[in-house]
């Protein structure tokens, strides 16, 4: 009987901390009441703060779930070592991009930037493993020596979170005028052609990461 009780529990948790996510991506975090979680979620308005104790609990959860998410797709899809990697980063870039933990955290970022708010450390890790992912693999001998002349990999791997959350907004004012998959080949394209490499063109693998799939 406990073990049903549990699942039940388990399933309410999930219900809630999905639809508060999509709600916090859509109308940012000051906008979404916890009637507004409990109605999408399906869930009674009484069993949040059972779960998480306020809004504010509710809002370290889903930024919790994203850092959880991001950290196990980045460890399960290693990048390639070797130039070869820039094709992975492409990938990667795009993958987020695509997803729907890019937005969550673009609609968040003005919440996350007083260095009071409860999520503000999640977020700088989040920003950490995504730089950190990028910045390992052009710290290869084998990648660093095809860098133009004074760019640190550091740097690369700020250009790349930066391009992420940039085509996000953009995608996010105008999805009509944004065309992610042009963007994905025009990324790569400048990855594979800074360190002088093939065409992308010419290889076909385009995986997802698992990461918050969404987007078109």
């Amino acid at each position: 009987m406990s073990g049903l009780r549990d699942e039940r529990t388990r399933q309410s948790r999930e219900l809630i901390l999905t639809a508060a996510a999509e709600l916090f991506a859509e109308r940012g975090y000051q906008e979404t009441s916890l009637v507004d979680v409990a109605t999408r979620s399906g869930v009674s308005r009484g069993s949040i703060p059972w779960h998480f104790g306020d809004k504010k609990g509710l809002l370290v959860a889903v930024i919790g779930q994203l850092h959880d998410e991001w950290s196990t797709a980045l460890a399960t899809n290693p990048l390639r070592p070797g130039p070869e990697g820039a094709l992975d980063v492409g990938r990667l870039a795009t993958t987020a991009i695509r997803s729907r933990t890019t937005r969550l955290m673009l609609a968040l970022l003005l919440e996350a930037g007083d260095p009071d708010s409860p999520i503000h450390e999640a977020f700088v890790e989040l920003h950490d493993i995504f730089r950190d992912h990028v910045s390992r693999w052009a710290q290869q001998p084998e990648v660093a020596s095809r860098l133009p002349s004074g760019l640190q990999p550091d740097a690369l791997a700020v250009m790349v979170l930066g391009t992420v959350m940039g085509v996000n907004q953009q995608w996010s004012l105008s999805p009509h005028r944004v065309d992610l998959t042009a963007t994905y080949d025009v990324l790569t394209r400048m990855l594979v052609s800074l360190l002088g490499q093939h065409d992308p063109a010419a290889s076909p693998d385009r995986r997802d990461v698992g990461v918050g799939r969404g987007g078109s």
